[in-house]
This record gives C-alpha cells, structure tokens and sequence, in this order.
C-alpha cells in the first residue's frame, strides 16, 4: 500500500514537472516601479494564473535605467528580454539603431487574434514605421484639465465646462467671474511646460517636430504662438507663478483649474477633491488636442529568440490588452485596447474619454527619431520662455542645442 501511495505520489510528481516544463518562459522588462509597478506584477501574476502555457517573468526598472542598458544588451546578445515596455516617443530612434524587430502580424495575429483594428488608431499608428509596425501599446496617457467641482458650483462656473471642453478664453472669463464673486485663490496652474506646450502646438499647423525625420524644425509661428499663449496667460494674472507647488495647491481648494497628466487621478482621490476631468485647454473644442504618450510593448532585436517565444509574447500581451481594467483602475491609465470600452466600471472612469474611437483625433502622440534630444533640450529651457527669455531667441537656442548633440553622435 505505501509502495502504491509512493507510486501515485512520484507520478503525480512527475506530470506537475512535465506540465511546468512545457510552459514556455519569457522575460519581460518595463519601465514600471513605484505604485504602478506593484500594479503591472500584480497582472503579470494574474496573467501566470490564468493558463499554463506561458510564464512570464517580470524586471521593472527606471525608464533612464532601461533605455541606457538596452542597446548594451543588445549588442552584446545575452540577456535580451522577449518582450520590453518603452515610451512610444522612443520606438522611432531605437528602430534607427537597428535595436527592434518589427511584428510579424500575421503570427500575432494567428498566435494571439491581435490585429490592429482592437487597438487605439492614435498609439498604434505612431509605430509604423517604413512599412514595418513595432509596438502594441499598452496604454494611452494624456496632460489633461482637472477642475474643482465643487468651487466651480459656489462661484457658478459650470457654464464653462458644460461642453466637455475649457478653451483659453474660458480660463480668462471664468477667472474673471470667480474673482468677481470673492475667490482669491489660483485660477489656472502652469505645470509640466513640456508637455502643456505640445499639446497647444498640435492644436495649429501640422504639429510636428521635424519635417524631414532629422532636423528640429520647431522655430515656427504655431510654436511661438503655444509660447506667447501661455507667457500672456502668466503676464495677465491667469497662472500660478514661478516655482508654485501647484499640486498642493489644487489638493487644498487653492487652484480652480489644474492641467496635469491622468496618471495623478489616484492623488487626487486621496485628497478628497470632487473632480472633473476634461482634455487638454484648447483654442476651441473643434481642434482639442492633449499631449499624450503610450507604453508600447516592444521586441529588442534578439536571432536566439525562437517563434515559439514571439507567439508566447503574443499571447501575454493579448490577454493584457483583455484585461486592462486592472491598469485603468489601479494605475490610472487608460487602456488601448479597445476592449475596454464594453466594460461597464471603466465608462465611469474619469479618463474614459480618452479611450472613444470617435475622438482619437484629440491624443497628440509625437514620433520623432531624436525625441530624446528634443525632451532634454526643451525641458532646460523650462520657464525661461515665460519670463526670462525673448520667444524667438528661445527656440533658437533649443533648436540649435538639439542640431549640436544630433552632430556630436
């Protein structure tokens, strides 16, 4: 009897070995820690649970710690992970260094059902590139408006935002109005200037960075006029001032309008704020546009990796997509796929709008093969276009710091 018990045991041993060693293993990186990383382990465990076919294995780092160890890894050819969150804004520079391998859609799609009608047009058409598609996002993630319900219902402000929208003019006359009735408080925050810029200039013009994929070509009349937009909003007494701790200052009913990125949603919860939450200022609702960003799952250039793997990455990364209200409630994202729109929890979310199909034209992704050199040269200049600098001779001097490190690689 205890040989036949041991028997049963040792089999039984063996098949939960076996079922094990079938699973394909893949090796994922992201750029996620902190909060948001906890969420992204907490759905890759979700993911292991769900099915024994493949195991994933998760190393979230820094995203500067990440795009400084890839092309290193790369090159060298050991270590390479099967699949990678990254930025969007990087795919175009990484594709340049022959660091990526484009999706086979045919065997993502016979792997996994992704085509890229399930997705959000605005994320998965910035990565076409040459004929050639890179990355699956994830997520979409905008710099959007926030305002206070409840101070714009004592000073009787909801006429401004009954129509989704808050334009520059409204920022003016209901800060006039607020002021009118006794508020003393900020009325519209100047925060991340980067990405407030980018949102105004996609309003006018083409929106683009370079029109030739290599020089900046910024110095322009619809950039000068995103700049003098926000230096006459300051100069008028409609912003926070230099150095203003803006998210305190909206958390303690001190700011009537806040622009910040969706991904705070979770902060301001916790303050208690009774929120609203729209798209970026516009000029007017007709060409809203919010500066926005997406992570993308990528595949780093690897001749080890076997089809085998890239169908199990398809299949991770297709069910993440499935399964993305997690990502939407917990790390305050809104989901790409286009799946989430039938969940009946997210068509409450606050950042529900960004996710309509209808209104994919309103997300300002930016592809740009130097991004990385734009980001850093822009960010210097930081609120020296406001009230330091001369316009004109700002942009020179972020052209030309973006023109030198081009030359200096």
């Amino acid at each position: 009897m205890k040989k036949t018990l041991a028997l049963v045991l040792s089999l039984a041993m063996l098949l939960a070995a076996s079922s094990a060693m079938a699973a394909t293993e893949i090796d994922y990186w992201s750029v996620f820690t902190g909060g948001d990383g906890a969420v992204m382990q907490g759905m890759v465990d979700a993911f292991n649970a769900s099915q024994d076919e493949v195991h994933v294995n998760h190393t979230p780092m820094t995203a500067d710690d990440l795009y400084q160890k890839i092309p290193m890894t790369v090159q060298t050819g050991s270590g390479i992970p099967d699949v990678c969150v990254v930025h969007i804004e990087r795919i175009p520079n990484f594709v340049t260094q022959e660091l990526l391998y484009s999706y086979d859609l045919d065997l993502i799609n016979e792997a996994a059902g992704i085509v890229p009608e399930n997705y959000n047009q605005a994320a998965w058409t910035a990565s076409d590139i040459d004929g050639e598609h890179y990355g699956i996002p994830l997520d979409v993630h905008s710099y959007v408006t926030y305002y206070n319900k409840d101070l714009f219902d004592q000073d009787d402000l909801n006429e401004f935002v009954e129509d989704g929208y808050l334009t520059f003019d409204e920022i003016r006359e209901l800060g006039d109005k607020a002021r009118a009735a006794g508020w003393e408080g900020d009325i519209f925050n100047l925060g991340w200037l980067r990405a407030q810029i980018l949102g105004y200039y996609a309003q006018m013009g083409d929106g683009k960075l370079t029109q030739d994929g290599v020089t900046p070509s910024i110095n322009n009349e619809a950039m000068k006029t995103a700049m003098q937009t926000m230096r006459d909003l300051w100069q008028d007494g409609y912003t926070t001032v230099k150095n203003t701790d803006y998210s305190s200052k909206f958390y303690g009913g001190e700011l009537l309008v806040w622009t910040e990125g969706i991904w705070m949603k979770a902060a301001v919860v916790d303050a208690g704020i009774n929120f609203g939450m729209l798209p970026g200022v516009c000029y007017t609702p007709e060409n809203a546009k919010s500066w926005t960003s997406s992570h993308n799952f990528v595949q780093f250039a690897d001749e080890n990796r076997t089809e085998e793997e890239d169908a199990a990455v398809a299949k991770f990364v297709n069910w993440m997509g499935e399964n993305s209200l997690t990502w939407a409630k917990d790390a305050g994202q809104c989901p790409s796929h286009l799946s989430i729109n039938d969940v009946e929890e997210f068509k409450d979310m606050p950042q529900a709008f960004l996710a309509d199909p209808e209104r994919v034209d309103e997300l300002a992704i930016y592809s740009y093969e130097y991004w990385g050199l734009f980001d850093t040269a822009i960010s210097r200049l930081a609120w020296d276009f406001v009230d330091v600098m001369d316009i004109d001779d700002a942009l020179v001097q972020v052209e030309q710091e973006i023109n030198d490190a081009i030359a200096a690689q």
